[in-house]
């Protein structure tokens, strides 16, 4: 894999040249019409790496595991560094990583790789689910971010008994929308040390189409008005349920439908990657049954697990499917992690090694489909509660960090060459990052005051 990995370190290397030469990757300059030309000009480009395969050996060693490995390698160092720095819209830098061009040239060289393994998986017919699954993050990943341009969010300050159709930019700048908001009244309750239970916004909405309806906008409940999604963001602090404002986030994204496509191509091929598993490991059940049983007592005492006093974004019907999916994850992920420290324990001494090994992979296929799921229905629930389906915070860094480290086993257990113990090793490691991704994140600072996903409940 030297070779791999000297074509991200070369990718890195012109990065830090660009960065220093030009600045950050501007991602406003790729507005629609700008975008759409990009997006064909990468697919006729990979399109044309897969014709010279056969005779171009570059071209026939990026749609290899031996390109695809050190990407996933390169993509994780820089994401654990972006999990672990504070990240700002005004920074420069590791403090900006997305707009970093080593940052964003990996993940270029990641989505190509993709795009030629998905035109050599549609030459072959074979394996659907694996198939699904990169070919719904392709999707997802390159619509998502070309389209990101042209994602338009506004704040929009109304107050009891006023029309209101102007809202405000990121840049602060006055826009008029095509339509009008009365807030009619403002809605909280509170649980019995007053914190909020819930809060929402009735309303009347006036189009220039001549639509004129009213509508509760409520917290995981937005309105959808001629192509905008109106969310409530958030209200008078000060004067709390008494509060004769509102803030409403006026929210339009073009491109949802092609990254919707994808995400629900992943979770179709996840599912899918379920049934591909067989099992032949005696000793699995009592593990798994002892490991399942820990993660469970861990996961009771988690105070947000408990507690009867859920912040309004987490009152939502995404709420159980989302954390029971990830503890059948983290579940079968720690039976794995306890079948690798044994096995590096044993080592050949194990006189049954192979069948080990099989339902050892299978752990991890099963664990990984049930990781995507977790992961998807997330960025649902975020669409539904923040207007975004991904957008960098802490909790979900880690998850990306997770999920492509346990990909490097799974790739790096496709090469003929691949090393036992090294391979046991990467289990482990990737379930520390998924330790992180789990409950460390609450302890880091990057994660404090910035994170959506820390509570004080």
């Amino acid at each position: 894999m030297r070779k791999g990995f000297l074509i991200g370190g070369g990718l890195i290397i012109i990065g830090l040249l660009l960065q220093l030469c030009i600045g950050p990757v501007r991602w406003d300059v790729l507005a629609w019409p700008v975008n759409g030309i990009v997006l064909g000009c990468f697919l006729a480009v990979i399109i044309l790496l897969f014709l010279l395969r056969k005779k171009v050996n570059a071209c026939r060693f990026l749609g290899t595991y031996h390109a695809a490995i050190p990407t996933l390698v390169y993509a994780i160092v820089l994401t654990i560094i972006m999990g672990l720095t504070r990240q700002s819209a005004d920074g420069e830098w590791l403090s900006n990583m997305l707009s970093f061009w080593p940052f964003v040239l990996i993940y270029v060289l990641m989505a190509t790789i993709l795009g030629l393994v998905i035109l050599h998986r549609l030459t072959q017919i074979v394996n659907g689910p694996s198939l699904l699954l990169h070919l719904g993050l392709f999707l997802a990943m390159t619509t998502a971010t070309l389209g990101n341009a042209d994602m338009q969010r506004l704040m929009m300050i109304t107050n009891v008994g006023e029309t209101e159709w102007r809202a405000l930019t990121q840049d602060s700048k006055v826009r008029e929308m095509p339509f009008a908001i009365n807030l009619k009244r403002f809605i909280m309750e509170t649980y019995d040390d007053g914190t909020p239970k819930r809060f929402a916004s009735e309303i009347q909405v006036m189009t220039r189409s001549g639509k004129n309806f009213q509508a509760t906008v409520d917290v995981n409940k937005p309105v959808e008005v001629e192509g905008w999604k109106i969310y409530q963001y958030s209200y008078d602090m000060q004067m709390g349920a008494m509060s004769k404002t509102s803030v409403l986030e006026l929210v339009r994204d073009p491109w949802l439908p092609a990254v919707y496509t994808g995400i629900f191509m992943m979770l179709l091929g996840a599912v899918l990657l379920v049934t591909y598993t067989r099992w032949s490991y005696k000793r699995l059940l009592p593990i798994g049954a002892l490991v399942v049983v820990a993660l469970c007592i861990v996961s009771y005492f988690m105070p947000i697990i408990r507690s009867t006093k859920l912040v309004p974004a987490l009152q939502s019907p995404w709420f159980t499917p989302h954390i029971l999916v990830y503890i059948i994850c983290y579940s079968l992920m720690g039976v794995v992690a306890v079948m690798a420290i044994w096995m590096l324990i044993k080592g050949k001494q194990a006189t049954d090694r192979s069948s080990l090994i099989t339902s050892l992979d299978n752990l991890v296929y099963v664990g990984l489909a049930f990781m995507t799921v977790g992961m998807l229905f997330g960025a649902l629930w975020a669409k539904e509660a923040w207007g975004h389906y991904w957008s960098w915070d802490p909790k979900e860094t880690w998850a990306a960090i997770t999920w492509f480290a346990y990909l490097v086993y799974v790739h790096y257990r496709q090469l003929p060459t691949h090393k036992p113990r090294l391979v046991l090793w990467i289990l482990i490691l990737s379930f520390i990052l998924l330790q992180m991704c789990w409950w460390g994140i609450n302890y880091l600072p990057s994660a404090q005051e910035t994170s959506v996903h820390t509570y004080n409940t």
